[in-house]
């Protein structure tokens, strides 16, 4: 019997010596199979929203550069387009923006429409002219540009620390040409459309690479809530030509919702690089394009679509120029980057840009 418990005793501890070294195993092949990471600090994500709807309007990946002490900054040319779309001057006196990161607010901004006779206070933002640089005061009217005081929140710490890890922090040179950052546009006058509803275009040259996504902007004014009645949906026609007339192209764009009229604007993206039957293959060189552009208001009914009235605007031209390597894309992408920050160059001199 004592041999027994002897027996028992020793397979026990065998049992657990061999649990043990088992533990002991896995932990050093665990410790194997995971490498040490050091802990990596994540870049705010800095985001522009309306505060009404929560859209975004753009963020700091849209930023091409930020002048703190003046606080004027720049956008790429798509970003600046969509936050220019956003002010509708005829359709709004003031909208108000959210400044945002991963932890929150950051401020309230408002855009304010030149001709508003109300006053603002706090973060007012507006465009330098026809151009991807925005400036934003202390308030409207009249509030001083730059120099940080107490509560003053354009210059909270937050932000500047977003825009110093981006590398976007730079300095304006007023010896400088910036008019290679205007933005080019094609503007038609508006045209009466019956039922109180008036419309005119923007088409935006600078946009017309081949091969990319141009732009037009449709704007519409109408009576006192900015409706058209009995209109279920909009359409859009685009005729395009180019090489001298060998290179033509039609886009449709369909089923736009009617509310666009009421937003009092639709932002038109489309790719008119696919030839029509009998045309050239693809536009060959660069040069100068026509482009003309209707709007149908239309009605839904059984039989289909019914056309209640058609706009139609005179042919415009626009440059057309060959797929290239942007500035956005080189400021981006590379070591020019950070020297672009510090001494933000005209848009002429930055590789890639030329033709």
């Amino acid at each position: 019997m004592a041999l027994r418990a002897n027996s028992v005793r020793a397979g026990d501890a065998l049992l657990v010596l061999l649990g043990v070294c088992s533990l002991w195993l896995s932990a050093v092949g665990h410790a194997g199979q995971e490498p040490a990471t050091t802990e990596v600090q994540p870049v705010p994500g800095l985001v522009w929203k309306d505060a009404e709807t929560g859209k975004t309007l753009f963020t700091i990946d849209d930023v091409l550069a930020f002048d703190w002490d003046d606080q004027v900054f720049l956008l790429d040319l798509d970003a600046a387009l969509d936050f220019l779309a956003w002010m509708v001057p005829h359709r709004y006196q003031t909208r108000e923006l959210l400044v945002e990161d991963e932890d929150g607010l950051i401020y309230r901004g408002r855009w304010v429409n030149r001709i508003s006779s109300m006053s603002f206070f706090g973060p007012v933002y507006d465009c330098v002219g026809m151009s991807r640089h925005f400036q934003i005061n202390g308030g409207y009217p009249g509030s001083p540009v730059a120099g940080a005081v107490d509560g003053d929140t354009r210059y909270a710490p937050r932000l500047y620390t977003a825009l110093e890890r981006r590398g976007v922090l730079y300095k304006r040179k007023p010896y400088r040409d910036y008019t290679g950052l205007q933005i080019n546009r094609v503007q038609t006058e508006w045209r009466n459309c019956g039922q109180d509803l008036r419309i005119r275009v923007e088409f935006f040259p600078d946009t017309f690479r081949v091969g990319g996504e141009a732009r037009a902007h449709v704007f519409f004014a109408g009576g006192s809530d900015g409706s058209a009645p009995d209109i279920d949906f909009l359409r859009i026609e685009i005729k395009f030509v180019a090489d001298w007339g060998q290179y033509r192209s039609d886009v449709q764009i369909d089923a736009i919702p009617a509310k666009m009229i009421s937003d009092g604007i639709y932002v038109c993206r489309f790719r008119p690089w696919t030839p029509c039957p009998g045309s050239n293959p693809s536009v060959e060189a660069a040069g100068t394009g026509y482009i003309s552009l209707s709007v149908l208001l239309c009605r839904q009914i059984e039989s289909g679509a019914q056309i209640v009235r058609r706009l139609d605007f005179r042919e415009r031209s626009v440059d057309v120029r060959p797929t290239r390597v942007g500035a956005e894309k080189v400021i981006r992408e590379g070591p020019f980057r950070k020297a672009h920050a510090r001494t933000f160059l005209d848009a002429s001199e930055i590789p890639g840009e030329k033709d």
